[in-house]
């Protein structure tokens, strides 16, 4: 299909999405423009879900996963990425159980702490403390590690991998779609923290501090995670043969690392570019990866008991 004809399609289905009624998008509910009041930011944090249409059979919890948008994205999952269907069909499949997935708006911040003036603020510890413990108030959650993922799409692949490095006691695992993930800045690489400097939004300071990038960088977070407690996160990454900007060399360093670092590590290597066609394909292979991790018993008989949300969130 032409390039502009696929953008004509992708224009039609947003505004079905926007006429059609939640319930009616596939065998789930759409809610957009939902609210849970963070401490972290002060104020109150936006974000959209897509639920079962059916509470959970008596006893059962609902597994959680957080899907991370990509810059400077605010619903672009529901969108362009059709994330009701995707789920829909790896429910129907046997490839995961009914699942609540729950889709921050976060544009522009690169899912880390930025207590900057004019800055995203903590969003980072808001998303990964306050978000989780709000949705496992208000849903039937499996609220234990073994119940929670958390993925993302290019920014929200770095952030995801960056939340289950921090937190490995949070999530059972982590998907990266084309995740934005670059190894470290080194001193004296001025060039670099130029480019880096017009792309990260003032996420890192103004102008970029590279200390502060490094300090949030997943390799530089994955050398500190085998002295962190606990089992380790997994981690799926996926990435285009003809992706941008050297992310396919960055991301097969990265697993290489990871792998090194003793965590459980798949990279998938397929067709495709940085473009929605490519991400859609990857959430499915990456739900098929996700499926056999996830535990709604939470391992044990803790479903009905609450859920093991840190009261803190840990920093880099």
């Amino acid at each position: 299909m032409p390039r502009f004809a696929r953008r004509i399609l992708a224009g039609l289905c947003l505004a079905l999405a926007a006429a059609v009624p939640a319930g009616a998008q596939g065998a789930g509910v759409v809610e957009r423009n939902q609210t849970a009041f963070s401490p972290a930011l002060g104020r109150p944090l936006a974000y959209n879900l897509f639920r079962p249409a059916e509470p959970p059979a008596e006893g059962a919890r609902w597994p959680v996963i957080y899907l991370l948008e990509g810059r400077p994205s605010e619903s672009d999952w529901l969108d362009q990425g059709f994330v009701y269907e995707v789920i829909d069909r790896a429910v129907a499949d046997g490839v995961i159980p009914p699942s609540l997935v729950v889709i921050p708006v976060a544009p522009f911040s690169w899912y880390v702490d930025n207590d900057d003036p004019g800055g995203q603020g903590m969003m980072k510890t808001a998303l990964t403390r306050d978000l989780v413990a709000a949705i496992d108030a208000r849903f039937p959650t499996a609220a234990c590690r073994e119940g929670r993922a958390v993925g993302g799409l290019s920014m929200g692949g770095y952030g995801a991998v960056t939340f289950a490095l921090a937190d490995p006691g949070l999530y059972v695992g982590a998907m990266s779609f084309a995740g934005a993930i670059t190894p470290p800045i080194e001193a004296g690489d001025r060039a670099r923290l130029e480019r880096a400097d017009a792309f990260y939004d003032g996420a890192f300071g103004r102008p970029l501090e590279r200390g502060r990038f490094n300090a949030w960088n997943p390799f530089v977070l994955l050398r500190s995670l085998p002295r962190k407690p606990g089992p380790k996160p997994a981690i799926f990454l996926a990435i285009g043969d003809r992706d941008r900007g050297g992310l396919l060399q960055s991301l097969t360093r990265f697993h290489v690392d990871l792998l090194r670092a003793g965590v459980d590590s798949t990279l998938r290597i397929g067709p495709g570019v940085h473009d929605w066609d490519t991400w859609r394909r990857q959430l499915a292979d990456g739900l098929g990866w996700l499926g056999p991790r996830l535990d709604p018993g939470c391992r044990r008989d803790v479903a009905n008991r609450p859920g093991d949300v840190p009261s803190e969130s840990a920093s880099p």
